[in-house]
């Protein structure tokens, strides 16, 4: 570890400038300069000092989460809404609320990507164990979020990501969670065709994803049987997933640095427990988790060499309430490598962002 800031949350890279968090104030630092207050998310005196401790901060699930700049405009998710701040004017603009959920795990910038429109997209997740409709948004030019897919009831519970394939002018759908939800979906021409790639297994659902080489290289995102690094290829018009590593956790976070993918494991609860206080209150891992921890691993991509990088035990308070052990990181790292990681209950330095550089591996 090179250095450690506390209660600091790194979100994206716009060029040199790190655009970082703390609780509702948003920050821009740049080398060799005073770091900048860009703005305040308006939020109550009560909820200010409730979240000044970090068991209610995480209890909460306050801060912000996803997050990305597309053109002139920075966009963020806090509070179960989308908020964009316009860089030129200095202005925040409530745009969108969110009804089911807090929001996406991600927000994806397609850019030159033939076959779409240049656009700033997410998919919808929320629990839905139901199997309801599941929407893909997009962005238009007036500031208005609509449908631009729509997966009908009864096919997914929810959307981890949307992975843009640029060799291959597709965009990667990966869905979530159980039985065929479990799924990888290859789309092109703006959405209009969304077909089916791997279907129906844990070993196809996943958050994490880099096209690589000829392929797909990805983790598995699953409480309920061990997880993997793996790498999806297609011979012959037929695609299969194969195994790479074995890991120690589903994998719900990651991130691409200029020679390197980096993956984190997470730690989470089983579904076994049938009551609603004994779920809230377990603190045991589930089947798919090795060890109580998380692991940030590195996948090196001249020739595919594989470390961890560093390893954060978690902490005693149960998953659901308290959220799951995680590293997150920050989007557009790939300028160089180094690696902003952000920890979430970890046993030390919870709610802190570590910092390492991988040409020192």
């Amino acid at each position: 570890m090179n250095s450690l800031t506390e209660k600091m949350k790194p979100l994206f890279w716009d060029d040199n400038k790190l655009i970082y968090s703390k609780y509702n104030k948003v920050y821009s630092r740049e080398p060799g300069k005073n770091d900048i207050l860009l703005f305040e998310f308006p939020v109550s005196k009560i909820k200010k000092m409730l979240n000044s401790n970090g068991l209610i901060y995480r209890l909460l699930r306050s801060g912000v989460g996803a997050s990305a700049k597309f053109k002139d405009n920075y966009y963020f998710v806090f509070n179960k809404g989308i908020y964009r701040y316009q860089i030129s004017k200095k202005t925040l603009t409530k745009e969108y609320e969110f009804v089911l959920g807090r929001g996406p795990l991600q927000f994806t910038v397609v850019e030159n990507l033939a076959g779409f429109s240049d656009s700033i997209i997410f998919g919808e997740y929320f629990g839905n164990h139901e199997r309801n409709i599941v929407n893909i948004m997009r962005r238009n030019e007036n500031g208005c979020w609509s449908e631009i897919y729509t997966f009908p009831r009864g096919e997914l519970n929810h959307i981890h990501a949307l992975v843009p394939d640029y060799d291959r002018g597709k965009i990667w759908v990966l869905s979530g969670d159980f039985g065929h939800s479990a799924s990888i979906y290859q789309a092109s021409s703006n959405f209009k065709k969304v077909k089916p790639i791997l279907v129906g297994s844990q070993k196809y659902r996943a958050c994490v994803a880099f096209p690589y080489k000829n392929g797909l290289l990805y983790a598995t995102d699953t409480q309920m049987e061990s997880n993997s690094i793996r790498f999806m290829t297609c011979s012959g018009g037929q695609w299969s997933s194969e195994k790479i590593l074995d890991i120690n956790g589903s994998c719900i976070y990651g991130t691409e640095l200029k020679d390197y993918f980096v993956f984190s494991t997470s730690t989470e609860p089983s579904e076994k427990n049938n009551s609603r206080i004994s779920r809230l209150l377990d603190n045991k891992p589930a089947p798919g988790i090795l060890k109580n921890k998380s692991d940030i691993i590195s996948f090196r991509k001249k020739d595919a060499k594989i470390e961890i990088v560093a390893s954060f035990e978690k902490d005693i308070w149960p998953y659901r309430l308290f959220q799951f052990g995680g590293v997150m990181f920050p989007s557009y790292s790939d300028r160089n490598n180094v690696l902003y990681s952000y920890l979430v209950a970890s046993k030390n330095n919870d709610l802190s962002t570590a910092k390492y550089n991988l040409d020192n591996l």
